[in-house]
């Protein structure tokens, strides 16, 4: 049935058709976004009923084509079925609901394994939140990139052959003729010929004769170009440079096309000499010897540039969107790899620039701290000259001065993986400023996470934080790796080193589950003062005596908050401000070495100045975050009573009495002394003072430490063709080959299953057999499969739903009356 809608006439050309161009002109037809619908053509001389038939690629428009012959001259019917467009959109719409999903997932492969603990740390949240928010802005820009890039302007077009007979002249002057009925413009006036440049539209290109090009590979590139846009399969039949450079176009075989190109000595060009542009054949759009990996990646290197990682599966859909051919994954892969090599050249030239980079940052930073180490090739069993990339660290002098300046001496550690082929680790020392942010203060690429690694590079650390006394007053916090704990406990052996509980608490709870156990697990981890902690830990004991056992042994004066020390004014427990860098740099991490550190000191470079102007356009003395938590504290006052003792000390009642000492900022709840940021007995002591409570905040939070930390700044550098020349030739390390396909996401826990939302996974259930009813195994690997008693059980396994009565008995119970 048909129901109606817009309706348009066009005139086409048989020999011209394939189903884009009717695509194309069912699009400008009607009001439809997308090319996802049906089209349905009828038969001329049957009934409508009948003869409708659908077109879904080239290969029904050809056998359409062929059905109505090459004298067709009638109107040939076209219809849509807009119902299945509807659907199909209806099925995107709910298909996009799983973003929602796709985006957790891709946090916990940012975050690691503290997405399995509690939910309840607010500067988690806000750290993670920041992370997706930067993915999702970047995905958004490249996606918009490609759109954009796709799209021809119009303003182009419309420019696109510029036809110039002054241009073409010979210098001869075209003055008017002698009579009337000869041309205004002089006998001389030639045609105009078009001429290819940058804006050329080649959909609308004509070859003609006369047409100049200024070299045979120019006339080449056009051809391509030609050939790609119209989806012609043509070919060079004829080249030789040794008579006249003559080159040969044809097409198909049966095909009438065909252009004949030679030097022509008095213009001094080369110039089309034969010219039989129209096409007998069919659009061609799965075979075209001109569309090369080459051309393609000359054609999308601004998306290259962009996306490092653009995958195939969208390749072929940008040739298909831009040229309306389909091109195989394989060809994918060439262009990218074709536009890698173009954009950064090979790796050995990629390493030999690390000299000409690392000079052009001394030159512009002279007092920051750059060092690379080399080894010589013999250290991987080669046997060349030339030495090999193992290592470097980079810390700017600007924001060195700043960490010093207005930061706390608290630093956050942890390495993350690069993506490239390379392989390869990033360490990270990442601070906190006043308002409780990251603070990147120093990072370096390495082979690799281990003990040699991270005491090179907490040896560098020190050397320049110029660091004496083996870290004393210094905090450091850190996961449970080993090479990182060994080589904390010999460089920094005087500083507290704290480990990350998101981290413990992944392992403990592996072993020891449920939601009681997680919460007197956090219970005793937060637990400021000892009294609450040993009663959380009393708890702990009630529960389960085994996991009391192993939470002890991970050695509590680590990660739990009572025991922690009181001179870095922070109660940091985890390593979230690590954690939010690796995700701050997850773009970067993708890119080689040079484009990972010029990424990484631009975002830190623009940074500064960002948070430097946001912070300076506040009229506040407390800084936001820390005013936020300010804010809970004081809200909470009303539930205390205060008693003074003195005009300085208080005893302030609330479930249980502490003693507050506004000279010595201490309370008995350990809080206050523990962050600087008063808590809620403090807050109440102040409102009975009448005084206000962001007086006795600790300066470290103060917008004038902030201010501090941000007010140097990072040199620019310019691009690589201004960097000196140094001759430094360096070979990159050499490729690290794992069995199977390379991964690039988080190896996860057992129970995490992003592929089915929704639906709880069987992680640490235990499987009962069936033949000896142990939990354990399955009937697989049971022991007692085989044997004789155990068949016989089962074989008398009583038999689902209700028994049926025999006929025996229902004769007897039928003859009793």
């Amino acid at each position: 049935m048909y129901v109606g809608g817009e309706s348009k006439l066009f005139e086409i050309e048989i020999d011209k058709m394939s189903y884009f161009e009717i695509a194309d002109y069912v699009k400008d037809c009607g009001s439809y976004t997308s090319k996802k619908f049906q089209i349905l053509s009828e038969i001329p001389g049957m009934k409508f009923e009948d003869c409708l038939i659908k077109l879904n690629d080239d290969n029904d428009v050809n056998k359409l084509m062929h059905l109505l012959g090459d004298n067709f001259k009638e109107i040939l019917n076209l219809y849509i079925e807009a119902d299945v467009f509807n659907q199909e959109l209806a099925a995107l719409e709910s298909s996009s609901s799983g973003s929602e999903t796709d985006e957790i997932v891709e946090k916990d492969e940012i975050l690691g394994s503290g997405s399995h603990t509690d939910d309840d740390d607010d500067e988690w949240i806000a750290s993670t939140a920041a992370i997706v928010k930067v993915n999702n802005e970047d995905e958004l820009s490249n996606k918009n990139l490609v759109e954009s890039f796709l799209k021809q302007p119009a303003d182009a077009l419309e420019d696109a052959e510029t036809y110039s007979s002054y241009d073409e002249s010979e210098g001869d002057v075209n003055s008017p003729g002698e009579s009337e009925e000869d041309d205004i413009r002089g006998k001389k006036y030639k045609a105009d010929v078009p001429v290819a440049n940058e804006l050329t539209d080649w959909s609308k290109w004509a070859w003609v004769v006369g047409t100049r090009f200024p070299s045979r590979d120019s006339f080449k590139e056009a051809v391509r170009k030609y050939a790609v846009t119209k989806g012609r399969n043509l070919s060079i039949t004829t080249s030789n440079k040794s008579r006249h450079g003559r080159i040969g176009v044809t097409c198909v075989k049966g095909c009438s096309f065909k252009i004949y190109l030679s030097f022509h000595e008095k213009k001094g060009c080369y110039m089309v000499k034969t010219a039989k542009g129209k096409h007998t054949c069919q659009r061609n759009m799965s075979k075209n010897r001109q569309l090369t990996a080459e051309f393609v990646a000359d054609e999308f290197l601004p998306i290259f540039k962009a996306r490092p990682h653009w995958p195939a599966k969208d390749i072929q859909v940008a040739i298909k969107e831009k040229f309306k051919l389909f091109i195989g994954k394989w060809m994918a892969y060439k262009a990218k790899r074709c536009a890698h090599n173009k954009l950064h050249g090979s790796m050995k030239e990629h390493y030999s620039k690390i000299g000409s980079y690392l000079e052009a940052l001394r030159h512009e930073n002279p007092s920051s701290t750059f060092a690379l180490v080399i080894v010589p090739a013999r250290y991987y069993g080669n046997d060349g000259n030339i030495d090999v990339f193992f290592r470097i660290f980079v810390c700017f002098d600007g924001v060195k001065k700043g960490f010093i300046g207005g930061c706390r001496k608290l630093l956050c550690l942890d390495g993350c993986f690069l993506k490239t082929f390379l392989g390869g680790m990033l360490l990270a020392a990442i601070g906190r400023d006043a308002n409780d942010q990251m603070y990147p203060l120093a990072w370096a690429v390495v082979e690799g996470e281990n003990n040699d690694s991270w005491t090179w590079f907490l040896n560098e650390l020190k050397k320049c934080l110029d660091v004496n006394d083996g870290g004393k007053g210094w905090t450091l916090v850190s996961d449970q790796q080993k090479g990182l704990i060994n080589a904390v406990t010999l460089i920094w052996n005087n500083a507290e080193h704290r480990n990350c509980a998101r981290h413990i608490y992944a392992n403990w709870h592996k072993k020891f589950k449920g939601d009681d156990l997680k919460g007197v697990f956090w219970k005793a981890v937060r637990a400021y003062c000892e009294a609450d902690y040993k009663k959380a830990i009393e708890e702990m004991k009630e529960m389960s005596t085994d996991a009391t056992t192993a939470f002890l042994n991970q050695n509590p004066r680590c990660f739990c908050r009572c025991f922690l020390e009181i001179g870095s004014k922070s109660d940091v427990i985890v390593n979230n401000m690590a954690e939010t860098f690796n995700g701050y740099i997850i773009q970067s991490r993708s890119k080689h070495l040079i484009n990972m550190l010029e990424d990484i000191r631009v975002s830190i470079m623009t940074r500064l100045v960002h948070m430097h102007k946001q912070m300076n356009g506040k009229n506040v003395i407390v800084c936001p975050r820390i005013q936020l938590k300010l804010d809970r504290e004081k809200d909470m006052a009303y539930k205390c009573d205060v008693f003074p003792s003195s005009y300085n000390v208080f005893q302030v009642k609330d479930i249980d009495d502490v003693t507050v000492d506004l000279v010595k900022r201490t309370c008995t709840c350990r809080k206050w002394d523990l962050t600087g940021i008063p808590c809620y007995h403090v807050c109440a002591v102040t409102g009975f003072l009448h005084k206000p409570v962001e007086d006795f905040v600790h300066f470290y939070y103060t917008k004038e430490m902030y201010m501090k930390s941000y007010e140097f700044s990072i040199p620019p550098l310019p691009s690589e063709r201004y960097w000196p020349v140094v001759d430094y030739p360096l070979d990159p390390p050499p490729i690290k080959i794992g069995p199977g396909r390379p991964k690039k996401n988080r190896k996860k826990d057992p129970h995490e299953d992003p592929k089915r939302p929704g639906k709880l996974t069987k992680h640490g259930m235990l499987m009962t057999c069936s033949i000896c009813k142990l939990k354990g195994h399955n009937k697989r690997k049971c022991k007692e499969r085989g044997k004789t008693s155990t068949e016989t059980s089962s074989q008398q396994k009583r038999p689902r739903g209700r028994p049926r009565k025999s006929a025996r008995t229902q004769t007897s119970q039928a003859a009793a009356p």
